[in-house]
């Protein structure tokens, strides 16, 4: 069993680690080491993406790695997103296999702590500790489905159905479209910046660099909006202009590191 995975703040890393426990034999793969590749193609008859959601749907790199992926080993391929969403993004994933006459055989959705920022406070403890539990115990059924390689696509409600499929595509196409009204150049460190060069090692695209002891945000290079070097910044100095992001608090998973963020990057990412 091959996971690929994509994680900004530690959530889908930690998401695919515990899901390894239960599957010895697996092998991590963080989808960024392998994007350099012309083709990505894997050697699994079982397959696992897990990915956290950006923007109601897919990160822009996760889709990108699917573009480039080969599944064709593959006899069984599941996806985990690490927030609750709709299942069209599962169906986006499925016309993205299409090309290769793969499609998703089982779908999950897991509820993790929301990193972005710009809207949302970071979770209280009790509220890591509840999602904590919770995870456990849905993690316990997804080993099941994916043990006896059944079937599994739980289906909207009318609600979400609306949402997903109507409303939230609209928002997304909008927001990509216009690069999240304008934040990526809003990106800055303040006062409380000691040059310790966290965000520079996390950053997954690439785009900051240290000079003169300072962050510098470079305009020529995506921005993966993971958030990474605002969460992992360990004095709170990475801010993002007109967002109120100074007193929204901090987070990322307690058991994932700066390097295992960083390692994705690399080949020696896999574990």
């Amino acid at each position: 069993m091959q996971i690929y995975y994509f994680s900004g703040t530690g959530n889908s890393l930690h998401v695919a680690r515990e899901l390894t426990k239960r599957f010895p034999d697996a092998t991590l793969v963080p989808m960024l080491s392998v994007l350099r590749d012309d083709r990505i193609a894997s050697t699994a008859e079982t397959v696992g993406l897990v990915f956290p959601i950006h923007n109601l749907t897919l990160p822009l790199l996760v889709r990108r790695f699917l573009q480039q992926a080969d599944f064709k080993s593959a006899t069984y391929m599941f996806a985990i997103s690490t927030r609750l969403c709709s299942d069209k993004v599962f169906s986006d994933i499925d016309k993205l296999l299409a090309k290769q006459g793969k499609s998703l055989d089982a779908t999950f959705s897991v509820e993790m702590p929301c990193t972005y920022t710009p809207l949302f406070k970071s979770p209280s403890q009790e509220e890591l500790a509840r999602m904590e539990a919770e995870l456990q115990k849905r993690i316990d059924t997804i080993q099941t489905v994916i043990v006896n390689r059944q079937t599994s696509r739980e289906k909207d409600d009318p609600l979400v159905f609306f949402l997903g499929h109507i409303l939230y595509p609209v928002i997304t196409a909008y927001m990509q479209n216009v690069r999240f009204p304008g934040m990526i150049r809003s990106f800055y460190a303040d006062s409380k910046c000691t040059g310790c060069g966290v965000c520079e090692k996390v950053c997954l695209t690439g785009r900051i660099h240290m000079k003169d002891n300072r962050p510098e945000w470079s305009n020529r290079i995506d921005c993966a909006y993971c958030f990474a070097c605002l969460h992992y910044c360990p004095v709170q100095a990475i801010q993002i202009r007109g967002r109120s992001t100074i007193a929204k608090g901090r987070y990322h998973h307690p058991e994932i590191t700066v390097a295992d963020i960083t390692r994705q990057k690399h080949e020696e990412g896999k574990e």
